[in-house]
C-alpha cells in the first residue's frame, strides 16, 4: 500500500482496498466523492488521478493515517507527527493480545538487525504478526515486515482486537467456532512460515507454540465436522515448522513430539501432503544418503498430479543432495525441478511453499554445480542467484548463496574473493543466527584449515567461534 501512494497509483489503492477489506466500488465512490463508474476507471487504469484536491479527498474519505497522507505527499491530519521515516521507527505498537503494554513489546527492527538484547526476542506479539503476514500475496522482505510492525498503530488496534476476541470466545467453547476464526487461524499458520525466513528461530519458537496450543485445544474441544478437517491441517503444518524449528534450536525431543502431531493432523485431515514437508525438512538435519532416502520418502506424499511448488522444492533438494555425492543425475532432476516450479503457484498452494521463488529456485541451482565442480554452470548460476538478491532478502537465503559463490571461488583458486564472499556468508549467519547457512559454511572451514594466508585464518577463527556460540559442529 505504501508503494501504491508513493506512485501516487489510485488505482491500485482502491484496487487493495477492494482485495483485503471486500468494500465495493459503489462504496468506495461515496467514501472518496466520485461516482462508481469513475472508480472503476480509475482501477482498470483507464482514467488517472493527478490533481491535489482529488488526492487530498480520496485520503479523508479514506480516513488516511497521517503515513500513509506522507507518503501520498500530502500533509499530516495531526500536528507534529514527524515524517514517514519516524513512523517507520516509532514503537507505538498495537497492544498484544494478552494485554501486555505496547511499550513492552520489542521492535521488529531490533529482531532484524541486532540493535536489542537478545532476552527480547521473546516480546514480540508474533500471534498478531503472523497473522497480518499471512495474509499477505506478495513476497515479504525484511522492508516490508518492518513497514508492517511499524503500521500496527494505535490507531488499528480497534480493528486488529476483534479475531482476538472471537479466538477467545471459540477457546471457551467449540459452539462459538466461525468461519472467519478458522480463516485467521489459517492465515497465522501461513504467516509463521513466512516469518521463518526473516527472524532466528528462537524468537518465533514460543509463538508458534503458543499457536499450535492453540489449535490443539480447538480441536479436542469437538468442533463441527466442517471445521475439523481444516483445523487438523493447518495444525500439521505448524506443526512441521515447529518440528524444524525445535531441531534448529538442539530440542530432539521437542523436534520428535511435532513430528508425531503433524503425522496425526496429515492423517486426521486428509492432506497426507503434511508428512512431505515433515520429511524434506527433516532431511536438512542429515547429510549424504540419509537426506537423500527423507527427501524420497517425502516424494511419496505427493499426489499424482498438483502441488508443484512441494514437488519443485523435492526435485531440487534432491539434485543439491545427489550433486554432494558426484551423482550427474542430479543435472536432470535440477531441470525437472525447474519444469514443476514454472507450473507452481507457490503463494497459493501450502504454507510452506511461500519461499519457493525464482530466486530461490536459482540458489538450488548454485548449490547443485558447484557440488558437481561444474565450472561453467557455477558462474551462470552465481550471476543469476546474485540477481536475484535485492536489497532487503532474508539474510537466511543471503547466508546461503554467498556460501556457495565462496566455496566456488575457492575451488577456482581465487582465495581472495572467497574469502570475501565467506566473510558476507557468515555475517548474514550471524544476523539470523542460521544453523542452515552455518552448514554450508562448513566445507569453507575445511578448505581454509590449510591456508596460511592472515585473512583467512582471521575468518577461519571467527567460524568456528560462532559454531560455538551457536552451539554448533561442522558437518
Amino acid at each position: 500500500m505504501l508503494d501504491a501512494l508513493q506512485k501516487r497509483n489510485i488505482g491500485q489503492v482502491f484496487r487493495l482496498i477492494r482485495q483485503y477489506a471486500g468494500v465495493s466500488q459503489t462504496r468506495i465512490g461515496i467514501a472518496v466523492n466520485l461516482s462508481q463508474g469513475k472508480v472503476s476507471e480509475i482501477m482498470r487504469g483507464s482514467a488517472q488521478v493527478t490533481a491535489l484536491d482529488v488526492f487530498e479527498r480520496i485520503a479523508d474519505g479514506l480516513r488516511m493515517p497521517d503515513s500513509a497522507r506522507l507518503a501520498l505527499g500530502l500533509a499530516p491530519r495531526s500536528p507534529g507527527r514527524g515524517q514517514i521515516i519516524e513512523a517507520v521507527l516509532s514503537r507505538r505498537a498495537i497492544s498484544s493480545r494478552d494485554g501486555a503494554p505496547a511499550g513492552q513489546l520489542l521492535s521488529v527492527e531490533g529482531v532484524l538487525f541486532g540493535s536489542r538484547p537478545s532476552d527480547d526476542l521473546w516480546d514480540v506479539d508474533l500471534l498478531t504478526l503472523a497473522w497480518v503476514v499471512g495474509r499477505l500475496d506478495s513476497q515479504m522482505d525484511r522492508r516490508t515486515m518492518l513497514l508492517l510492525a511499524a503500521g500496527m498503530t494505535v490507531d488499528t488496534a480497534a480493528s486488529m482486537a476483534d479475531p482476538w476476541k472471537r479466538l477467545s470466545r471459540a477457546l471457551r467453547g467449540p459452539q462459538m467456532l466461525d468461519e472467519e476464526t478458522i480463516e485467521r487461524l489459517e492465515a497465522r499458520t501461513i504467516g509463521f512460515h513466512r516469518l521463518e525466513s526473516v527472524l532466528p528461530a528462537r524468537a518465533i519458537y514460543q509463538g508458534l507454540t503458543t499457536h499450535i496450543n492453540e489449535l490443539s485445544t480447538l480441536l479436542q474441544s469437538g468442533p463441527p465436522e466442517r471445521y475439523r478437517r481444516r483445523l487438523a491441517a493447518t495444525a500439521g503444518e505448524a506443526a512441521t515448522l515447529a518440528s524444524w524449528i525445535a531441531w534448529d534450536l538442539k530440542q530432539p525431543t521437542q523436534s520428535a513430539a511435532f513430528e508425531r502431531v503433524a503425522a496425526l493432523a496429515a492423517k486426521e485431515s486428509g492432506h497426507h501432503i503434511i508428512q512431505a514437508c515433515t520429511y524434506a525438512y527433516r532431511s536438512y538435519a542429515v547429510t549424504g544418503p540419509e537426506a537423500v532416502e527423507h527427501i524420497r520418502r517425502a516424494q511419496q506424499f505427493l499426489p499424482a498430479e498438483g502441488d508443484d511448488a512441494t514437488r519443485a522444492w523435492l526435485l531440487a533438494r534432491e539434485a543439491e543432495e545427489l550433486a554432494a555425492l558426484g551423482d550427474g543425475q542430479a543435472v536432470e532432476l535440477l531441470q525437472r525441478a525447474e519444469e514443476a516450479h514454472n507450473q507452481a503457484r507457490p503463494h497459493r498452494e501450502r504454507a510452506w511453499t511461500r519461499f519457493l521463488d525464482s530466486g530461490r529456485m536459482a540458489a538450488f541451482q548454485l548449490s547443485t554445480y558447484v557440488r558437481l565442480g561444474d565450472e561453467q554452470r557455477v558462474t551462470e548460476a552465481s550471476q543469476a542467484a546474485l540477481a536475484a538478491l535485492g536489497p532487503d532478502q532474508d539474510r537466511k537465503r543471503v547466508s546461503v548463496v554467498y556460501a556457495d559463490i565462496a566455496q566456488a571461488q575457492l575451488q577456482l583458486g581465487d582465495i581472495t574473493e572467497g574469502v570475501a564472499y565467506a566473510r558476507r556468508a557468515l555475517e548474514a549467519a550471524q544476523r539470523t543466527e542460521s544453523s542452515w547457512g552455518m552448514r554450508h559454511l562448513a566445507k569453507i572451514e575445511k578448505a581454509l584449515a590449510a591456508r596460511p594466508d592472515q585473512a583467512a585464518r582471521e575468518l577461519l577463527g571467527d567460524l568456528r567461534a560462532t559454531r560455538r556460540a551457536l552451539g554448533q559442529s561442522p558437518a
